[in-house]
């Protein structure tokens, strides 16, 4: 009989993917500057957007999901959508859906009346199913083939959200943010969600996080954490027994000045190193861990017992503190 120890952990490398009009004329070129910055990551020095990240995952042989924001298309017409699902889907990764609700300000026609809110939790039931729907509508127009999985823009979802995804068919959700919850994630329980648990008809898989000092959580995402705080996180979630983990990241996540006008879109050395190194850890500890997509899960989830609170530790969490502030002065 196999121990929890001897049973692959599932990790969800997930990708949210989205583009913003920063550009000026970002209507005439139906956004051609702020997809080579946002998406293709395109710098003086090479691509380390969509491109480089599928390129990677495909030469370790690893899947991930990405969480592709498709509301923009309501505002500039479905071909970058388009572009962006084949590309995905060419490299055969998972396509899911993610909405940003700060596209509706920028509609010719928006769907509900209020249009400035930045959080899905802060529309009704059924504006929520008419945005969600809308989403969801574009993405599958424009050739995504299996969308079955939600993420909520900013993580600002609530359990109206639930309830609006499982009438729309869609099984899996994960915008649950622990560390969030204060802030812009509208999902609270009366204990931290550290499993995959059913909710409202949806299968919410929690963001994965832990404790980096006493009594403080950090989400794991490849920005926010180390090499060494998500190589360590991975391999307590296995040897705990943790069925899953779920690691965010974006399409520009590997870049630095991408919100700073009038400085060069640089490659963030620091984050493309954790990327690769995430990549060939998984790979050459594929008989512990296995990433997996949404689209591969079955619709269920089994009980299992409430697993232990992840920790690291102080020093850890120093080191990653020179390291960002390398990162920033670099």
């Amino acid at each position: 009989m196999k121990s929890d120890r001897d049973v692959q952990t599932q990790v969800f490398i997930t990708v949210d993917t989205e583009v913003w009009p920063r550009s000026d004329n970002w209507r005439e070129t139906k956004m051609a500057a702020d997809m080579d910055r946002d998406i293709y990551g395109v710098t003086t020095w090479g691509e380390y957007g969509l491109r480089y990240q599928l390129e990677v995952l495909n030469r370790f042989g690893l899947t991930a999901a990405f969480f592709v924001e498709s509301l923009f298309a309501s505002a500039i017409g479905p071909s970058r959508l388009r572009e962006i699902v084949a590309l995905i889907q060419s490299h055969g990764q998972d396509v899911q859906l993610h909405v940003h609700p700060e596209w509706l300000q920028w509609m010719p026609q928006p769907v509900v009346r209020e249009t400035r809110s930045q959080y899905l939790k802060q529309f009704t039931a059924d504006e929520q199913r008419t945005l969600i729907g809308l989403a969801l509508e574009n993405l599958r127009a424009s050739g995504a083939d299996a969308v079955c999985a939600f993420r909520a823009g900013n993580y600002g979802a609530n359990f109206d959200t639930l309830r609006a995804l499982n009438g729309l068919g869609l099984r899996f959700d994960t915008s649950y943010n622990f560390p969030y919850l204060a802030t812009q994630c509208g999902m609270a329980l009366s204990q931290p969600l550290l499993q995959p648990r059913c909710i409202d008809g949806v299968i919410e898989y929690p963001i994965t996080f832990f404790e980096d000092w006493p009594r403080h959580s950090r989400l794991l995402q490849l920005t926010a954490c180390s090499s060494g705080e998500i190589i360590h996180v991975l391999t307590e979630a296995h040897r705990r027994g943790r069925r899953s983990v779920v690691l965010v990241s974006h399409s520009f996540e590997l870049l630095k000045n991408r919100k700073t006008p009038g400085k060069p879109l640089l490659p963030d050395e620091t984050c493309i190193a954790r990327f690769e190194r995430l990549c060939r850890f998984l790979s050459e500890h594929s008989a512990q861990f296995r990433t997996t997509t949404f689209s591969d899960l079955s619709p269920s989830v089994a009980a299992e017992r409430e697993p232990d609170m992840l920790r690291s530790n102080p020093v850890r969490t120093v080191k990653r503190y020179a390291q960002q502030a390398m990162r920033r002065f670099a």
